[in-house]
C-alpha cells in the first residue's frame, strides 16, 4: 500500500516538473503553444484585451497557434456573411491582436452578396425563415470603419472562385453565416482548394445550426453533410466536447457547439507532428517504477 502510494506520488510530482510552467500574469508567453495553454490564452485574451466574439477568438486563436507551430509567417481569416459587419470588424480587431502576439501576418476577408439574402432556391434555403433582402450591407459606412479587412462583394459562387485563384496565404479560420444552404455549399468550396491554400486542419464556426427549424436536412448542416459526402479526404467534423477544455464562463456557453474542424487529410504536414500536445505521461520502467 504504501510502496503504491509512493510510486503515485513519484509520477505526480515528474509530471509536474516535466510541464511548462504558465507564462506571467498579463503576458501570454512564447508561442505556439499546446493545446491547453492556447485554452489558457484565449480566456486571457477575451478578458485583457475586451476582444468580441468569443467564437472568432477561439478559433482565430488555434487557426493561427497551428500556422506558428507548422512554421508558417502568414495566414488568413475568412468571414461569410458580413452583413452589418459586427462580426468582421471583431474579426478584424482579433486578428491585430494575434498578429503582434505570434508576429505573423494575418489577412482577413469579408464575403457577402452586400444587397442581402438571395432569393432562396427550395426548402433546403429555409425559406420559413428569411426572406430575400435580408440582412444587408452598408458598404459605405462599414469600409469608413474597416482597417485591414479586404471584402469580397457578391454572390458566394462569383468571388469564392476568384479568391481561389488570387493565390491567398493558407486559411486557418473560417466563420459562415450565410443561413442558407444554397450559399454555403458555395463557400465550402474554399474548402475544396489546393493544399497550398490551406492548413492542414482548419478551425471553422457554423452560425445557423441550432435551434429554430434547422434539421441536418436543410441550411448550413445539410451543406456540412453533402461536403463529407464528395470527398474522402476532406471532411468537416464537429469538436466534440470542446466546452470541457474551456476555461471560465465560457464552458456554458452555446458557441462551443458550433465549432468545427476542416481535417484535410490529402494535405502533405496533416500527419507532421505539431508538439501541439505536450507529454506529460513518463515512462517509469527504467526507474523500477512501473506498477
Amino acid at each position: 500500500m504504501i510502496k503504491r502510494l509512493v510510486r503515485s506520488a513519484v509520477r505526480r510530482m515528474r509530471r509536474w516538473l516535466e510541464e511548462e510552467p504558465p507564462p506571467s500574469k498579463g503576458e501570454i508567453g512564447c508561442p505556439p503553444f499546446s493545446y491547453d495553454q492556447a485554452n489558457d490564452v484565449f480566456g486571457r485574451l477575451v478578458a485583457d484585451h475586451k476582444l468580441e466574439r468569443p467564437a472568432y477568438v477561439w478559433g482565430a486563436l488555434h487557426g493561427v497557434n497551428l500556422a506558428k507551430a507548422l512554421g508558417m509567417n502568414r495566414t488568413s481569416f475568412l468571414e461569410f456573411g458580413v452583413a452589418g459587419g459586427i462580426g468582421l470588424l471583431a474579426l478584424e480587431r482579433t486578428a491585430a491582436v494575434l498578429e503582434s502576439a505570434f508576429d505573423i501576418r494575418v489577412d482577413v476577408y469579408g464575403f457577402d452578396a452586400e444587397s442581402g439574402l438571395p432569393p432562396p432556391r427550395d426548402h433546403r434555403d429555409l425559406p420559413n425563415l428569411w426572406l430575400e433582402h435580408f440582412y444587408p450591407m452598408e458598404r459605405e459606412k462599414l469600409e469608413r470603419r474597416l482597417t485591414k479587412a479586404n471584402l469580397r462583394l457578391g454572390l458566394v459562387q462569383e468571388t469564392v472562385p476568384g479568391f481561389v485563384d488570387s493565390n491567398p496565404a493558407p486559411v486557418s479560420f473560417i466563420s459562415v453565416d450565410l443561413d442558407q444552404y444554397s450559399g454555403t455549399v458555395e463557400a465550402l468550396k474554399v474548402l475544396e482548394a489546393d493544399v497550398g491554400m490551406l492548413l492542414p486542419r482548419v478551425h471553422c464556426y457554423f452560425d445557423d445550426i441550432m435551434a429554430v427549424t434547422f434539421s441536418d436536412f436543410a441550411g448550413e448542416r445539410l451543406a456540412i453533410t453533402e461536403f463529407n459526402e464528395r470527398s474522402a479526404c476532406r471532411k468537416i467534423s464537429p469538436i466534440h466536447g470542446l466546452k470541457y477544455f474551456l476555461p471560465g464562463s465560457h464552458q456554458r456557453s452555446m458557441w462551443t457547439e458550433k465549432m468545427f474542424m476542416a481535417h484535410i487529410f490529402d494535405h502533405p504536414q496533416y500527419g507532421v507532428y505539431d508538439r501541439l500536445v505536450r507529454q506529460t505521461t513518463l515512462n517509469l520502467t527504467n526507474d523500477g517504477l512501473a506498477t
